[in-house]
């Protein structure tokens, strides 16, 4: 003989999936912004080779371009680097941003200090301070649903991420 669910059997059963469904969700979006974190860090390393396949080209001397805190010396960085990067336009554009589309650096700041700077380490390290080339232009990234942290492009292609201070 079957022995069907009662209400109260079926209740305490919806019950508990929803409770592990809401245990589930925070864990699901901690995962999708390490991933969009990641896509980002690849990005910027993929840049930072572009970078380096540029400077030989140009008596390895970084270019000159435009970035937030000058934007007019020169043009933007994407338009210099897209050659040597098999013009991918979605590497300049990461996961996390939502504004990429209105800037013309895409999601990515070019350090405009670091403009027509030989590319050797002496140069871009000065004591024990590196000078980043490039950084996500916001702090697009972070822990538990705070935007709190930038990745950097730091040469040859290193990549680091910070948390706002």
């Amino acid at each position: 003989m079957k022995h069907p669910f009662t209400l109260l059997e079926l209740l305490i059963t919806v019950g508990i999936v929803a409770i592990l469904a809401g245990l589930l969700f925070p864990a699901t979006n901690l995962v999708r912004e390490a991933a969009r974190r990641s896509a980002c860090q690849s990005n910027l390393k993929q840049i930072g080779t572009g970078l380096e396949m540029y400077g030989p080209a140009n008596r390895f001397c970084l270019p000159t371009c435009a970035g937030s805190q000058e934007p007019n010396a020169g043009p933007a960085i994407r338009e210099v680097l897209l050659p040597y990067l098999s013009d991918s336009e979605g590497i300049f554009r990461c996961p996390s941003d939502a504004d990429a589309a209105s800037r013309s650096n895409g999601s990515y700041d070019w350090n405009t200090l670091a403009n027509g700077q030989r590319m050797d380490e002496k140069t871009l390290k000065i004591l024990d301070f590196s000078m980043p080339v490039m950084a996500d232009y916001d702090n697009f990234h972070g822990s538990a649903g705070k935007t709190d942290a930038k990745n950097w492009l730091y040469l040859p292609a290193e990549i680091k991420k910070t948390l706002k201070k």
